[in-house]
């Protein structure tokens, strides 16, 4: 899965549009505090004298994950007297307002410069990025710009199992899932990721992906990401007048004619695990129907583990 950026117009191209707090300065272009002839829109983290710049916004992680925090820092030129006093601190709070990740930015350049804030998050839940003006209150502050927060929730689609929702990347080998038939033992597990060189080398390998409620309303429940020859069970009248029957599997490079269904080409990696039962079954991924891993019985004749795991093509369902 792509990495997502948790943060809303970091860029400030919409002025302050995403942020809350107080005496937020997010409408000026970025020569007017560094002189330099840009009209790239920043925020300053000292908008008006005698007040407190505040600027946050809160956003979901939907399981635990290790990342970065990344933003580009100046101090203006108006400022210069005041260099390694003027800046401000950036906090990640979770609901509880505990600060998980914290750092204080003091720049001293007339020029964008980057940062980073390791953060590592515990657990699923809401958390909310949080910058406080530090210094000299005369509405002459440090100038900030460009704030990511890239997350990548690698192998995190989940699969309806008896005990709920888990991650794909989370089941072994003996573990029961959900599927049209009931609960069923898993048999075997694959993975394999992919890195841009392999997927560059050959663009089928580019997953579709299937958008959140492209099949209507939590179907599927997030987005979700599967290999082009990868099939779906659909149900519609449509099914019924072409092929006899009202639920048909279709390869989801045929989906890609939907809206919200494309060949998702901005994937920088892909994670692939597949799951094999007893019988080939229909499993819930994303509470969407989707099939597992069908051998048939050339397949199982010729194709050892060794040689399914390393085959990039046959880890084709759910990541």
């Amino acid at each position: 899965m792509p990495p997502i950026n948790l943060i809303v117009n970091g860029t400030f191209d919409a002025q302050a549009a995403g942020w809350s707090g107080t005496d937020i300065e997010a409408n000026h272009r970025e020569r007017a505090y560094l002189g330099n002839g840009s009209s790239n829109r920043v925020a300053e983290m000292d908008g008006r004298s005698g007040f407190v710049t505040v600027m946050e916004q809160s956003f979901d992680v939907t399981s635990s994950t290790a990342t970065e925090l990344t933003f580009d820092s100046a101090l203006r030129t108006a400022s210069n007297g005041n260099a390694g006093l003027e800046g401000f601190t950036v906090e990640i709070l979770d609901s509880s307002n505990t600060v998980i990740a914290s750092l204080t930015v003091l720049p001293t350049a007339n020029s964008l410069t980057g940062y980073s804030l390791p953060v590592t998050f515990p657990a699923a839940g809401t958390y909310t990025l949080r910058l406080t003006e530090l210094g000299p209150n005369d509405s002459l502050g440090a100038i900030v710009d460009n704030i990511e927060l890239m997350v990548c929730f690698r192998g995190q689609t989940h699969l309806r199992t008896p005990l709920g929702e888990k991650p794909a990347k989370d089941i072994a080998v003996g573990d029961l899932v959900e599927t049209e038939n009931g609960p069923k033992a898993v048999r075997w597990v694959g993975r394999r990721k992919l890195a841009m060189s392999e997927i560059a080398s050959d663009p089928k390998l580019y997953p579709v992906k299937i958008s959140a409620g492209a099949f209507g309303r939590e179907f599927p429940a997030s987005d979700l990401w599967v290999s082009r020859q990868h099939r779906m069970l659909v149900s519609s009248p449509v099914c019924l007048r072409m092929f006899g029957q009202s639920n048909v599997l279709v390869s989801a490079i045929w989906l890609t004619a939907l809206p919200d269904i494309y060949v998702d080409t901005s994937v920088t990696e892909v994670d692939y695990v597949h799951i094999l039962f007893d019988e080939h079954e229909i499993v819930f991924a994303e509470g969407c129907p989707s099939e597992s891993l069908l051998l048939g019985p050339e397949a199982k004749k010729s194709c050892r583990q060794r040689r399914w795991m390393r085959s990039t093509r046959c880890f084709r369902l759910l990541r």
